[in-house]
């Protein structure tokens, strides 16, 4: 009977230890928790629970109430006490927990706690109807261009109740014109070698970023970084070679141990996505290691992904880039 409860406990617990003592040591963790208004995003740009960075637009008067979470090294939550600095503190700042949008514009407001910073991109407006609070460029189909390749990109503006505005201006900007350019139609042209971002605004807002890789790209490298107060560590290099896509993880890779700690590829960090739509390559959690994968080119995905596969979290992440 002790030795099935135990086992029951070990299934139902996943990468979270029976207590304290047991836990792993990790990386404290700080993130903003995602409202109805506050949207917080991952580090690929998706929409996330929780997260590091968020968006918010507001009408010029309004106020909304901020939740943020604070985990110790043994994920354990801690209230804090937070000091916030607005890189436009006329626009808007953050008081008693609570954003005030206190005039027309956009700033950055900031925290951070032992280390570990969190950031909310705030829009605030006049007009909720009329004034812009988002601007979205659309995936296109293909990031990777040969010299003189061309890619349309297209975009959209919202206001902040999500309703499409026409009729907008968009200007568009590339954030590197050594390697591309970008036409007041948002169309792409690849002119060297290297990898750049595009991205557009309307009104003073500002869009996403689309990342594209120019020329012939036969290697890509990644640094671990950490995710989720969670520990991951070293580098990965991604190649081709005699038609299978190798995944070679450094000697100075190392993870947080878990019941399950596995390797992925994925275009997402998040660990529900990782582990539904990503690619598993094998169990590994320290030290150099190789996977071999067929039927998988270079460029198909953009992360390596340390995941605890039992509970679907992201232990740590590599972008893979030239």
């Amino acid at each position: 009977m002790k030795i099935s409860l135990l086992l029951l406990l070990s299934m139902i617990t996943g990468c979270i230890g029976l207590d304290t003592r047991d836990d792993a040591i990790r990386e404290a963790n700080f993130s903003i928790v995602a409202t109805t208004k506050v949207i917080v995003t991952d580090d690929a740009g998706n929409s996330a629970p929780q997260g590091s960075t968020a968006r918010l637009a507001l009408l010029a008067g309004d106020k909304e109430p901020i939740q943020t979470v604070f985990l110790n090294k043994y994920g354990v939550k801690e209230a804090k006490s937070l000091v916030w600095i607005s890189s436009m503190p006329n626009v808007g700042n953050v008081t008693n927990n609570e954003v005030n949008a206190l005039a027309s514009g956009t700033c950055f407001l900031s925290s951070t706690i032992e280390g570990k910073s969190i950031t909310i991109n705030l829009t605030v407006v006049a007009n909720a109807n009329n004034d812009v609070a988002s601007v979205t460029i659309s995936a296109p189909t293909t990031t990777s261009l040969s010299i003189n390749g061309t890619a349309q990109l297209t975009a959209i503006a919202k206001n902040m109740n999500d309703t499409q505005l026409n009729g907008k201006t968009f200007e568009w900007f590339s954030e590197n014109a050594n390697i591309l350019t970008v036409s007041p139609t948002g169309l792409v042209t690849a002119i060297a070698n290297g990898e750049a971002e595009v991205h557009a605004k309307v009104e003073g807002i500002k869009s996403n970023s689309i990342t594209f890789s120019v020329g012939s790209i036969n290697q890509l490298t990644g640094t671990f970084q950490n995710a989720g107060g969670y520990m991951a560590k070293g580098t990965v290099t991604a190649k081709e070679q005699n038609g299978k896509l190798i995944i070679e993880l450094g000697s100075d890779f190392s993870a947080s141990v878990a019941l399950g700690t596995f390797i992925y590829l994925a275009n997402s960090t998040s660990g529900g996505t990782v582990k539904s739509a990503g690619l598993e390559l094998g169990q590994w959690s320290s030290g150099a290691k190789t996977f071999e994968v067929s039927g998988v080119t270079l460029n198909q995905y953009k992360y390596v992904v340390v995941l605890c596969k039992p509970a679907g979290l992201t232990f740590g992440f590599a972008e893979l880039k030239p």
